[in-house]
């Protein structure tokens, strides 16, 4: 797979056709990556962003050519994790980064961290105002495969405690094969979410929903107040149907997961799994980006729905503006 920097004329009809009429004037996007090379391990990055320096100002160019004719007011960003980073480098190196893009956008970043990173430095960077939260992530729990993790041994009470703190985001990427369905998840949720009320914990990519089946797993969570989920990366349109079914617009945020919405492919529901399927596997130039997909099956389920132009505002501004505090610009 590579990323994409040019549109495809295909990529234009269904852009035109996933947001003319649907896609608000501005938006923020709440779930983007940055990505600088001083910081990762070659090897353990992929190779489509090897060598790449994304900030936000690359960010925002690829985000408009996706979707033109929209304000994008503001971004919630976060370092790209991999299984060998600089942690403490590429926050600081983000941190200043958004300091100069917050000179032309609403801008906030989460700290990306491990276990057994140096607390005191991330309570730092909150009393700072460099970040609004963290973002742990399942492969600094420990060497091997981790993708059976539990949810405290990626992200600790400790996170949760600080972000409860700072009334902080802590932006959680589900791990074990059923991921919001299964129940050592919603056990662990449920206890630290009401433990720590002020911690406003977003389950991204829908609850790891690349598996529709999976997100029925929310409605055990809907009783929370304080835990929400973005549409990132999400191609299967029926994944956020439930979500917002089952939640409501006003706990859905939309996110691209730039870069990998530039990547050429989608992700379906096969068994109780889910596979990536890439347009560089199958020599299929007529597939569209992974971003485009999911903005398609947005709509699709928003109109399966019935929702309303409030409610469409809320998922694509509307909500991110109110939990990131993002003055009218």
């Amino acid at each position: 797979m590579k990323l994409e920097t040019e549109l495809t004329s295909i990529d234009r009809d269904l852009i035109a056709a996933a947001t003319e009429g649907f896609v608000p004037a501005r938006v923020i996007d709440f779930h983007a990556h940055v990505v600088h090379p001083d910081f990762y391990v070659a090897e353990f990055i992929s190779p489509a962003l090897r060598g790449k320096i994304i900030d936000f100002s690359a960010y925002i160019a690829a985000i408009q050519q996706f979707l033109p004719q929209r304000s994008i007011d503001g971004a919630l960003v976060f370092p790209y994790p991999t299984r060998r980073d600089d942690r403490p480098g590429v926050n600081r190196w983000m941190f200043a980064d958004l300091k100069n893009a917050a000179k032309t956008h609403a801008v906030a970043g989460l700290a990306l961290v491990g276990p057994g990173d140096d607390q005191a430095l991330i309570a730092e960077w909150f009393t700072a105002g460099q970040c609004v939260g963290l973002k742990p992530y399942h492969l600094f729990a420990k060497p091997g495969d981790t993708l059976q993790c539990g949810v405290e041994e990626y992200a600790p009470e400790w996170m949760w405690r600080l972000c409860d703190q700072h009334r902080g985001i802590l932006m959680l990427h589900l791990v074990k094969d059923a991921a919001a369905l299964h129940p050592d998840n919603q056990e662990a949720l449920l206890r630290l979410a009401q433990k720590y009320p002020a911690c406003q914990v977003i389950l991204a990519h829908a609850g790891r929903s690349f598996n529709h089946r999976n997100t029925r797993g929310l409605a055990a969570l809907a009783g929370l107040a304080n835990i929400f989920v973005d549409t990132s990366a999400i191609t299967e349109a029926e994944s956020l149907k439930i979500a917002l079914a089952t939640l409501g617009p006003a706990r859905v945020f939309f996110g691209t997961d730039y870069p990998v919405c530039h990547f050429r492919g989608r992700c379906v529901t096969a068994g109780n799994s889910a596979q990536w399927i890439y347009a560089d596997d199958l020599g299929n130039p007529a597939m569209t980006l992974v971003g485009i997909e999911s903005l398609i099956s947005l709509r699709q389920a928003a109109e399966d729905l019935q929702l309303n132009t409030a409610d469409i505002q809320q998922i694509f501004y509307g909500n991110a503006q109110a939990m990131l505090r993002f003055g009218a610009r």
